[in-house]
């Protein structure tokens, strides 16, 4: 019966994202019919559906999907439901070392802009486990706070260094956040970082879930704590890296998506993996295609739309939340 309910909700799930996919690609400052694949009205269309359109669409799709993620991991590691590489400084210090790149001259190829956001979303993670560290061991609450503080002092210096250079157009796409000028490049790219991804999580979904629980409880059942707290830090680096790279900066999918399928559907990490996997994606879509269609003159950032609904989705969660309780 329960395998039943999983297959139906991934199937319901699957169909929805296909649907994102569809409406995303087609929607924009014109849209357009879906017989434009088949019996297309001109050449132009054909170019902005396929050049355009589609590599943008299948970005957005693969960094939601990452992000989600990432967030549901570093959550389940850091016991903090409200952990998120965005929060914490990961994708400030991706972004930050992607703008001192381009400031060295550094041409941001695919590659290039790919190795220099892991390398500065690591250090950046680094810096917080560092903070998060006490004598009694690993602090929850101390790696938000100094990472929200660590956050914000990165994302300050980017912001100064934007206004303070001739190159403030190109800084402000990176933090600004968007899949404008997504190429298939960058969408194999994405592919072959959610493979990995997506497929260690689920292939470590019982011991990642093991790993919620407490340090003495994981080590007891036999499991190297370490060496998990490795893989997932990695595969956390990993996922924020890529996404920064291709997407810019875009946060709060990391938390937001997490906690609106937990609520739906309560589950264990090994549950929920595959639905919040989804359901990032989906909500990407949707958010790129409002940040594209809403207003015809000008796009949208996509950081500033993905945090206006997701603090308003945490918002209307805890609300609920706090009625459910009383």
């Amino acid at each position: 019966m329960i395998f039943h309910k999983k297959r139906v909700l991934t199937g319901c799930l699957l169909l929805a994202l296909g649907f994102a996919v569809l409406l995303d690609t087609l929607g924009g400052p014109k849209w357009y019919g879906i017989s434009e694949f088949w019996r297309p009205t001109s050449k132009l269309a054909t170019q902005i559906l396929w050049d355009v359109r589609i590599p943008r669409v299948l970005a957005a799709m693969l960094v939601g999907i990452l992000l989600a993620t990432g967030g549901l991991l570093l959550q389940t590691i850091s016991h903090n439901p409200l952990a998120d590489p965005s929060i914490i400084g990961v994708n400030a210090g991706a972004n930050l070392a992607l703008i001192a790149g381009e400031l060295a001259g550094l041409a941001l190829t695919v590659l290039n802009a790919f190795w220099l956001a892991l390398i500065g979303a690591l250090l950046a993670f680094l810096v917080v486990i560092g903070l998060s560290l006490n004598k009694k061991g690993f602090s929850p609450l101390r790696l938000l706070l100094g990472g929200t503080i660590f956050s914000g002092f990165l994302s300050s210096i980017s912001m100064a260094v934007s206004f303070m250079t001739n190159n403030t157009q190109q800084f402000r796409v990176i933090l600004a956040g968007g899949f404008s000028g997504a190429n298939y490049e960058q969408v194999g790219l994405l592919v072959l970082v959610a493979i990995v991804v997506v497929g260690s999580v689920f292939f470590f979904r019982t011991e990642f879930t093991l790993l919620g629980l407490d340090h003495q409880t994981t080590v007891g059942l036999g499991l190297s704590f370490k060496k998990l707290m490795g893989i997932a830090i990695a595969l956390i680096v990993l996922a924020a890296g890529s996404s920064v790279a291709v997407g810019g900066n875009i946060g709060f999918v990391g938390v937001g998506v997490p906690q609106m399928v937990n609520f739906v559907h309560p589950g264990s990490f090994k549950a929920n993996v595959f639905p919040i996997a989804l359901c990032g994606g989906i909500f990407m879509l949707f958010a790129d295609l409002i940040s594209k269609a809403a207003v015809s003159s000008v796009e949208l950032p996509l950081s500033a739309l993905s945090a206006i609904v997701g603090g308003i989705v945490l918002f209307i969660l805890v609300a609920f939340k706090k009625k459910v309780v009383k």
